[in-house]
């Protein structure tokens, strides 16, 4: 064997070690000749060739990068889990996923779970048959227990990279995500609504994934911090089942119950996302109540529902790319060995008509602007 590929074999070799020590970088050219007793030349040309197959990446005058790709490039494949891949924040996150794979040369198959525990199962199974290099995962359903820990322990057990993205679940442990501090969301919500004068604040949260128990955190503890009242009548929980004849049904009567209950005593709302609140201000102007000034809303994520025709609302959001850059960014960096830990992405405050004081934006047909409803 010619002594540049005897070379190669042993580089390989350490490759895979510097990835489980958390060294994403070979040694000198200078250290290599020393270690393996072969010339500068062999050295070079050994590593010329690690970059041929994609394992290394040379960056001038700094050294040999470690890849974290297979020599089969058919191996250097990504799956991710996630609810959807055709609606609200999902097609964007997806491609940026996609594309930060795609520049370190990794290919990348999405599989859409419907936020169903019995879909993420079925998906799994079928996983693990070819297991990929790496695995960014939406949880399902997080907030409740989850009965495919089993298989994710499976998956790590052969050596795939798992990454979960938006949220984690607890059970499962070392779990590396990145997600939103939702509860910092939630408090600068109330707090924008405290300093207009607001002091009725009501919230709508989701039961099932983590993050509506984390915004309901949030948004009840900032509430004691003011020194507003915290009354569990203007507070309203509902799952995915509910959301799903919401949105894809287009059943509103969750949200009718919502008005008539929920927030009859309340000047302003904390939405869970703006799916919530798009379809919250057509109940609201439905129940004859003038917008905004009858209710502020407030919601999270920032998406083109927000931004509706009728009225635009105060939401939240990250920097653009932010979630699927990073979450591609840390698996990319767990295969290359290189140290990552959880994180947490702050939210920003974008201030639209939702929330602005005064003159009504928009009325019922017939309600003079300002006259809240005599049933509320």
């Amino acid at each position: 064997m010619l002594k540049y590929k005897w070379l190669a074999e042993r580089l390989e070799t350490l490759i895979d070690t510097s990835i489980r020590n958390g060294v994403d970088k070979l040694p000198t050219e200078q250290s290599l000749c020393a270690k393996y007793h072969v010339s500068r030349q062999t050295v070079r040309m050994a590593l010329a060739l690690l970059e041929q197959r994609g394992r290394i990446a040379k960056k001038q005058g700094s050294g040999s990068y470690i890849t974290g790709q297979e020599t089969d490039a058919s191996k250097n494949r990504i799956c991710v889990l996630i609810s959807d891949d055709q609606d609200y924040i999902y097609p964007g996150v997806l491609s940026d996923i996609t594309n930060t794979l795609a520049e370190s040369g990794f290919s990348c198959q999405v599989f859409p779970t419907g936020n169903c525990v019995g879909e993420e199962r079925r998906l799994l199974q079928r996983i693990l048959a070819d297991p990929p290099r790496g695995l960014i995962v939406e949880g399902c359903k997080s907030a409740l227990p989850n009965p495919n820990l089993d298989l994710y322990r499976d998956l790590l057990g052969m050596g795939c990279a798992i990454i979960f993205l938006y949220n984690y679940y607890p059970a499962l442990s070392g779990c590396l995500f990145i997600k939103d501090d939702n509860y910092s969301g939630s408090s600068l919500l109330v707090r924008h609504l405290a300093s207009q004068g607001h002091t009725a604040i009501g919230g709508i949260f989701k039961s099932d994934d983590m993050q509506g128990p984390e915004r309901y955190q949030g948004f009840v503890e900032t509430l004691r911090d003011l020194g507003l009242p915290i009354l569990d009548s203007r507070i309203r929980w509902y799952d995915s089942r509910e959301l799903h004849r919401l949105h894809v049904e287009n059943d509103p009567q969750f949200l009718r119950s919502v008005v008539q209950d929920t927030l009859s005593s309340c000047t302003a709302v904390v939405c869970y996302n703006d799916v919530i609140a798009y379809h919250l201000i057509d109940a609201l102007l439905s129940a004859g109540f003038c917008l905004p000034q009858d209710m502020a809303i407030t919601a999270f994520d920032n998406t083109y529902l927000s931004n509706s025709n009728i009225l635009t609302v105060t939401t939240l959001s990250h920097e653009p790319h932010e979630m699927g850059t990073k979450a591609a960014a840390m698996l990319l960096g767990k295969l290359k060995g290189l140290p990552v830990h959880a994180q947490e992405t702050r939210w920003q405050l974008n201030l639209k008509e939702s929330t602005k004081n005064g003159e009504s934006i928009f009325s019922p047909p017939g309600t003079p602007w300002g006259l809240r409803p005599a049933a509320f």
